[in-house]
Order: structure tokens, then sequence, then C-alpha cells
């Protein structure tokens, strides 16, 4: 059975490396037509041009029958001349095999020579995916971005208010986020939410002396009465920041609101700006991947190995995404399911209302749709910048700005030196 025969169709590519004929292949047609053994032997000589052959292979009598396809273009020149070389010292015009086998190499080398579409339109759409995604998200920490604003500006406008709260008539209650209507109102349930946490404090140790005096272990007892400690700690931390807090005129408590707001406003404009440039990114990245993608023939194959496994990533990746995505949307063929009432009736209800089921079928799609948008992502960032770092010569770029920069530092100590 031929190679060909034993090769399956979808295999049957150049990018990934396909050839009909071993040497094996041509040793026997040189056994059987020794005119042609010159040509026969040229024609194995343009095999084993590629850089992908190892001297172990040139010397031995087999090697891997993809690593023929040329690497470089100076390879791929190499290649030809060697095939033409063949050609003219053919003997015999009528070897049939050794023409089919000649234009199948020479197809191999116009193959690459030239450039080819090599993108997957599965990484493609998992990007627009995650574009959708990263709109919302960036829609959403803009909003956020803006409330942070409004509500620092609501903390700018406050009026001077004297608020001083005696410890003892202070309700303890967790408030959060603080009221930004009024300074008062901010301080009130601050000093609030402070006294919450000695409180709660207190009540810990509470129980843990309790365990103390009914513990026999002396390893039980010690632990109880480092928590004990550690929960004293605390309260005179709180108990000083109430103070703290509660001794401050209208202005510093003022000028603290603010501060802790403009953090907040900061956070939150920095996040929306950083979605904003990533939701950017991935816009630019389909493009950017689609054109980068269009690579030489030798450049596919040179990198062959390295796109078996990005493929390979990818297989398992979106595998584990169709799972999930695949067990959301089973929930929903989930059979009715009977219910007894106290009083002896029973109604069916559909699965469908369940919203224990409904929540973990959306959980479960989303997390699908996710890792196929972040994959998808991930392994168009990487094809792409790879693709670019390998496309262009980058040394020359580099080794300027190096000397930019130690000129313009070397201009920096001459003017302090001149200062000294």
């Amino acid at each position: 059975m031929s190679l060909k025969d034993r090769i399956s169709k979808n295999q049957r590519t150049h990018d990934k490396g396909y050839i009909s004929f071993t040497e094996e292949d041509l040793r026997e047609a040189t056994n059987q037509n020794q005119a042609n053994a010159e040509a026969y032997s040229l024609l194995d000589a343009a095999m084993h041009t590629s850089s992908h052959i190892t001297e172990q292979d040139r010397n031995g009598n087999e090697c891997l029958i993809d690593n023929i396809y040329p690497c470089t273009k100076a390879e791929c020149e190499e290649m030809d001349d060697l095939l033409n070389q063949a050609e003219r010292a053919v003997v015999d015009k009528n070897d049939n095999f050794f023409r089919e086998r000649l234009d199948e190499l020479r197809d191999i080398v116009k193959w690459s020579r030239k450039k080819h579409w090599n993108f997957k339109w599965s990484l493609i759409f998992g990007c627009i995916f995650s574009i959708f995604g990263m709109m919302y998200l960036q829609s959403d920490a803009e909003e956020d971005a803006n409330a942070r604003a409004s509500e620092l500006s609501k903390v700018e406008s406050w009026t001077e208010q004297d608020t001083t709260i005696a410890y003892d008539a202070c309700t303890g209650q967790y408030t959060s986020p603080l009221p930004i209507n009024s300074a008062n109102a901010n301080k009130g349930a601050r000093l609030a939410t402070i006294k919450y946490y000695i409180e709660t404090a207190e009540n810990n140790i509470k129980e843990y002396q309790a365990r103390i005096d009914t513990c026999t272990n002396k390893k039980f007892r010690e632990s109880y009465q480092e928590s004990i400690e550690n929960y004293q700690s605390r309260i005179k931390e709180k108990t000083e920041q109430y103070e703290e807090i509660n001794n401050m005129k209208f202005s510093e408590y003022k000028q603290l609101a603010i501060s802790e707001m403009q953090s907040s406003s900061d956070e939150a404009s920095s996040h929306a700006t950083w979605m904003y440039l990533l939701l950017i990114y991935v816009i630019i990245l389909i493009p950017a991947y689609i054109y980068y993608t269009h690579q030489y023939g030798y450049n596919i194959t040179r990198h062959r190995t390295e796109a078996k496994v990005l493929g390979g990533i990818q297989t398992v990746a979106f595998s584990i995404a169709g799972f999930f995505l695949g067990s959301g949307l089973a929930m929903s063929l989930l059979p009715d399911y009977e219910v007894t009432y106290s009083d002896g009736h029973k109604e069916t209800e559909g699965n469908a209302l369940n919203i224990a089921i409904l929540a973990l079928k959306l959980f479960l799609m989303f997390i699908g749709l996710v890792i196929f948008a972040v994959t998808s992502v991930l392994i168009m960032s990487y094809v792409t910048i790879i693709a670019i770092k390998r496309d262009h010569d980058w040394s020359k770029l580099s080794a300027a700005t190096i000397a930019v920069a130690k000129q313009a530092n070397s201009k920096i100590q001459e003017k302090i030196n001149e200062k000294k």
C-alpha cells in the first residue's frame, strides 16, 4: 500500500506536510530504472535540503517524510535548483513515476514560496464574542466611574456641621456603603460601624472566656487565650479610631471623606480606562491576527510543531468550554417533577421555572463562553505577537533605542556636572 493510500484526505494538505511517496519508493524506482539513477539521486538530495532533517536522518535510510518541506527562502532556492538538475539528468523520458514525483516536489516548492492565509475562524469567532463581553464590562466600569465621581462631588459640596457623638449614645450598626448626603450622616454611620466592630469583639471575648472556663485541654485553652488577646488589641485599636474620628473638626473630617472618595473615584476611573484599552486591543487584535497569519509556506513549515501544540491547547480548551456550554443547555431537557402539598393534592412543575436550576444552567453556560472567549484571545495574541517578532528585524530598532537612551543619559549627566 502506498503512502498516499495510508494518509487520510484530511491530512493531504501542504500545511500538514503531506507528500505521497517515501524514500523507499524512490529506491525501488531507481532499482527498476537504472537509466534514471542519477535523476532519482538528485530527487533524493532535493528531499534532504530542509533544515528540519538532522544529520542523523541524512546519514540513515529514513527520515520523517513531512520534514522534507523547505523552512527558509534559501532552502526553497536550493531545492528548486536540485529539481532542475534532476530534470536535466533524466535519460528515460517515459518514466512517469519520476515525472509525477518531480511535479509533486515542484508543487511543494511553489507552495513554500507563496503566502497563505493561516488564520482559524473558530478563534476569530471567540474573539468577536469576547468583544461583546468587553463592551458590556467597559460600559459597566464607565458607569461605576461616573457614579464615584458624582459621589465625590456630593462630598465636596458638604456644608459645615458639628457632629460629636458620645460613645454611649452611638448605636453599633454595620453600614456599607456610608451615606454621603451630609457630613453628619456619614460620620454617624462611620462611628456606628466602628462601634459595631468593638461590640462584636467584646462578645467574642466573652464567648472565648466561657470556653476557657469549661475547657480542660491546655492546648485549646492557650488557643482561646490567644484569640482573646487578639480581640483585645482590636478593641483598643478601634476605640482609638473612634475617638480620633469623633474629635475631628468639620474641615478635618470632610478632608478625610474627600480623600477616601477621591481614591475610590481614581480607582474606578483607572479601571474604566483599562477596560477601554483592553476593548480596543481585542478589536485591533482581529485584523492584526488575520494579517500576520498570512505567512509564507516555509514559515508555516518551520513552525508547524508550534502550531500543532497550539492546536492541541485550543482543542482541549474548546472541549472544556463545549462541556460546560452543553451541560448548561442540556439542563433544559430535565424532566418535570411532581410536588405533593400538605392537603394531599399534587401538581407538576417544570424545571424551567426552578430558580436554582435556571441559575446553575446560566452559570455553566457562562463558564463555557468565558473559556471559549479567553482561550481565543490568548492564542490569537500569542500567534500575532510571535509573528510580528519573527517577521521584522527588531535588532536595529533595539540598538537605535539603546543608543538614543545612552546619548540622552550622557547629556543629563553633563548638565548635572555643570551645575556642580
